[in-house]
């Protein structure tokens, strides 16, 4: 069903033709005749201005600062959640402050029982602290075949809580065909304050 088309021309023609009556009355007349309408004419216009359109625009000038400032906020929260949850999950591999004083060389025994190793020279382990976080280092020196220094090596560097082989020095033991003279550093780090 087509709809009836409007001619805008009608209706452009009517509102110049008001108006044009309206400047051509007042002319005759005088604007001082006119007064009390014009004083009216500019109240009801102020008050439509400030009664009606000015509080909407407050109000969704108001509703945008909202906006913008919650979406600041939910920007800044998925932050901080992306920052705590790589927190908690470095926390969850490093040894606890409670288990500080044995942890350590605990973990450095129970490597070295799972393949029988000996060690011919175990040190105590030497602690530093810096910035609220316990540095242990533990060194110890064997003797052993190239596979088993494989294997042991990938059993520190993978085991939970985290340890780390800071150094390691392999030399071939020339009156032992096949072994291998091996000092290794392994090191473990304990924050003294855990942040939630």
């Amino acid at each position: 069903m087509a709809g009836k088309q409007i001619d805008l021309n009608v209706y452009l023609n009517a509102v110049k033709a008001e108006a044009d009556l309206v400047v051509t009355t007042v002319r005759h007349k005088g604007a001082k005749r006119f007064g009390k309408a014009f004083g009216m004419a500019g109240l009801m216009i102020a008050a439509a201005y400030f009664g009606v359109y000015k509080p909407p625009q407050d109000k969704i000038s108001q509703l945008t600062a909202q906006i913008d400032a919650a979406k600041a906020m939910s920007e800044s929260s998925a932050a901080y959640q992306e920052v705590r949850n790589q927190l908690a999950g470095s926390y969850g591999t490093l040894p606890l402050l409670k288990d500080q004083q044995q942890w350590l060389s605990n973990a450095m025994i129970d490597s070295l029982r799972a393949d029988n190793l000996i060690p011919e020279l175990f040190r105590p382990v030497v602690e530093t602290e810096s910035s609220g976080i316990i540095f242990q280092t533990s060194t110890v020196q064997l003797t052993l075949k190239f596979n088993d220094i494989y294997a042991w090596l990938l059993r520190l560097e993978s085991a939970t809580p985290l340890m780390h082989v800071g150094s390691l020095e392999i030399a071939k033991k020339p009156d032992m065909i096949g072994m291998n003279s091996v000092s290794a550093s392994v090191m473990t780090a304990i924050p003294k304050k855990r942040f939630n």
